[in-house]
This record gives structure tokens, C-alpha cells and sequence, in this order.
């Protein structure tokens, strides 16, 4: 595959639910790409639509979905969009993988821990039960898990949340996807662990070649493992950059607030932590304005009534009719 053609490539992508109240906007005109090798930090606050988008790259949303018909998932240049039932299956756990925000869940309770590693490869590869014990083995060894022939018969409530998580992991690579969707890997794990299995999923991903859309909140976290960085309010993109250049220098005002937001060790003592005023937008089909706009302090008159369109900066893009300065 050429390497100045995205691996993922999101066109115009836009989504809606139906509810009692009216159309909700869950995604506005999505469009990002991501190479083979990068790690692609999808940041915002909780609702904002990261997981939504995650779930719509894979084709898993209920059926009341309803789709833009000029948005464009493209996979190695192929529409997902357009797949069938059995084209998303081929596509699914065999060259996207996506790890689940709580391992608990995604895991099932009343099987095996071997029996659902081998699951994914009999069926994706097409390998025999001893080669795939063999590579399961072989997978959770890899992620740092002890004793891993003990651990294959073991049930997911045997284990601790961190372990749980690894061999979240080894499930989602085990048929050496081109993509990995880590949605919240370190959701309520502790601090040691979380670095644990990022440091972790940064070194399978150097090792595989993958890229990775890594969905946190957690702007720390995006800031020491991503190559670049899309901010995301209220279903939509309002700026995106490669990290070095977002930190130094955030042009869209909902990004900066999310950087005053972090904790940081200078700061004194019982000090107040920062928090951006008011709450998260639900926007509904068809509303103008910034969906931004009556949180910030920079607000306009137009803000309130203009959608403001992506405007190219030297090393992204931003949404934003008053913008920070340009360095």
C-alpha cells in the first residue's frame, strides 16, 4: 500500500438518532485520516461522540442509525459503508480489532480465557485447535501475563482488572490487525497499571506496523503516546494536529480549556482545580451556531448563529470563528 494513502480514511461522516425531542446530531461531518504506523489521539469530554465514531468505523450501531448519504468510511480504499453483513464480518477482529472500555464486560463470563483467544483465530485464520492454543500461549506470554498455560482455563473473574485488560489485548491482535481501536484501555485501572498497558499497546503497535485510534479523555495520556490529536465537542472535529504542535500552540478555544483542566504539579497545594463552565452541548439535527458557544469566553455574535467551517492551519485544522492568536 503507498504510504501517502491513509490506511482509514473518514469522508463527511455524519450521524443521527431519533429521540422523543428530535433528531440528536451524535457525529457532524467527520473526516480525518490515519496512516499505517500512527497513533491517532481521539480526545474530548465524555459525550462528546468519541465512542460513537469508534462504533460507526465497525458497523456496530443499532439499526435506528440513520446515516449521511455523502459520509465515507474508506479501509484500505474500500467503503465500509458499502459492505454487507459478511463483508464487515471478514473486516471485524481480523484487520480492525477494537479493545472495549471495560474488560469485564467485553470478556464472557462463563467461558474460558483459551477458549475465546482460539475463538477469534480458528475462525479468522483458519487454523486447527493446536496451533491456535499454541499462538494463544504465545499471545499472552507477550502481553506480561504469568503462567500463561494456567491462565488458559482460568475464568475472567480470576483475574485482576489489569489482567483482564492484557488479555483484552491479546484478543484484539491475535489475527495481527491493520487497525486497533482502543476505546478507554485504562478505564478504571490505577495509575501504575494504566502506564503498564499503554507503554504496552505502544510497543505491540511498534512491533505490528498497526495504527491506532487511542479514544481517551485523558489529554496527559494523548500527549505521551500519539503522534497527533483531534479534539472532538458535540460530534464534531473542532481541531486536529500533530501533538507537538496542539500543545504549544491550540487554536480552537475548547482545546485550551481542556488543557487548563489538567492537574499539574507546579500547582499549589488544595489549590483550585480548573473546569470549563456549563455542560456538554446535545445538538440537534439542523442547529446552527459553534456547538461550542455558550461555554466560551470568546464567543461572538456569529457564534451563536454561523456553524463554523474547518479552516486549514499550518499543521491541522480548526473550527472556530475566534480563534486563538497563530504563533
Amino acid at each position: 500500500m503507498n504510504a501517502a494513502v491513509p490506511l482509514l480514511a473518514i469522508e463527511h461522516l455524519s450521524l443521527a438518532f431519533p429521540t422523543p425531542a428530535g433528531e440528536v446530531l451524535a457525529l457532524d461531518d467527520i473526516c480525518l485520516d490515519l496512516h499505517r504506523g500512527r497513533t491517532l489521539g481521539l480526545v474530548g469530554e465524555s459525550g462528546s461522540g468519541k465512542s460513537v465514531l469508534s462504533r460507526a468505523i465497525l458497523r456496530l450501531l443499532p439499526p435506528s442509525a440513520q446515516w449521511s448519504p455523502d459520509g465515507h468510511v474508506r479501509f484500505h480504499g474500500e467503503d465500509l459503508l458499502g459492505l454487507g453483513r459478511k463483508g464487515m464480518q471478514q473486516i471485524r477482529g481480523r484487520r480492525i480489532a477494537m479493545i472495549f472500555q471495560d474488560p469485564m464486560t467485553a470478556l464472557n463470563p462463563v467461558r474460558t480465557l483459551g477458549a475465546q483467544l482460539m475463538e477469534g483465530m480458528c475462525l479468522h485464520l483458519g487454523i486447527g485447535r493446536r496451533e491456535a492454543e499454541q499462538r494463544a500461549l504465545d499471545l499472552l506470554k507477550q502481553v506480561g501475563i504469568p503462567s500463561p498455560a494456567s491462565r488458559m482455563n482460568q475464568f475472567p473473574h480470576e483475574l485482576s482488572g489489569g489482567m483482564r485488560q492484557r488479555v483484552v489485548i491479546a484478543m484484539a491482535i491475535a489475527c495481527e490487525p491493520d487497525l486497533l481501536i482502543a476505546d478507554e484501555p485504562t478505564t478504571a485501572l490505577d495509575v501504575t497499571v494504566q502506564a503498564e498497558i499503554l507503554d504496552l499497546l505502544k510497543a505491540l503497535q511498534a512491533q505490528r506496523r498497526m495504527a491506532m485510534l487511542l479514544i481517551t479523555h485523558d489529554l496527559g495520556v494523548a500527549a505521551g503516546y500519539c503522534d497527533d490529536i483531534a479534539v472532538m465537542y458535540a460530534g464534531q472535529l473542532v481541531e486536529m494536529a500533530d501533538t507537538g504542535s496542539l500543545f504549544r500552540h491550540p487554536r480552537m478555544p475548547y482545546t485550551r480549556a481542556l488543557m487548563d483542566s489538567i492537574p499539574r504539579m507546579e500547582d499549589e497545594p488544595h489549590s483550585t482545580l480548573t473546569s470549563i463552565p456549563g455542560r456538554p452541548t446535545v445538538r440537534m439535527a439542523g442547529q446552527a451556531g459553534c456547538p461550542f458557544a455558550g461555554r466560551c469566553s470568546r464567543r461572538r455574535s456569529e457564534c451563536l448563529s454561523e456553524t463554523p467551517p474547518p479552516t486549514r492551519s499550518r499543521d491541522g485544522f480548526f473550527r472556530c470563528h475566534n480563534p486563538l492568536e497563530a504563533p
